[in-house]
């Protein structure tokens, strides 16, 4: 099952989130309500904390999640245990424009960013921004914090 999402203006930590897991989750910026609903009815589950937005998408056949009084973390931990959510390693997102990322070669990443970053290989470039990405030290505290999303989804 390929979800997508639809994260409203207040969430911008879970729409982060679910790009880095490799879920296709775009970000609504000051969106009006029947907008949200319209971009939402191509099969995107609309994420909101905003219970009448919810109420007159789920009346139009939206699948809605309200996350109405949890914080970023308790909502990206209901959405993994909902939805059986995963670091999705075949899906790689952007988390600026939610482009896909494609892998490119350690010359291709040396003409863009400056530095090399020592002991670093694999790279990946957004196809819509062109943003560089490659798993340095930050990415310890990534893996751990989705690990720790979906270590108790079972239980």
């Amino acid at each position: 099952m390929n979800l997508r999402f639809l994260v409203d203006s207040m969430h911008g930590y879970v729409a982060k989130w679910l790009r880095i897991m490799g879920y296709d989750t775009v970000y609504l910026n000051h969106v009006e309500d029947n907008d949200a609903i319209k971009l939402a009815s191509d099969g995107r589950i609309l994420v909101t904390s905003d219970a009448e937005l919810a109420k007159t998408a789920e009346a139009r056949g939206v699948q809605v999640v309200l996350i109405k009084g949890l914080n970023e973390e308790e909502a990206l931990r209901l959405l993994t245990e909902k939805f059986d959510l995963s670091l999705r390693e075949d899906s790689l997102r952007c988390t600026v424009c939610n482009g896909e990322l494609e892998a490119i070669s350690l010359e291709e990443a040396a003409r863009t960013i400056e530095v090399i970053p020592k002991g670093i290989s694999k790279f990946w470039r957004c196809k819509e921004c062109g943003k560089i990405y490659w798993r340095g030290s930050h990415w310890k505290n990534i893996s751990r914090q989705i690990s720790s999303l979906t270590r108790f989804k079972h239980g």
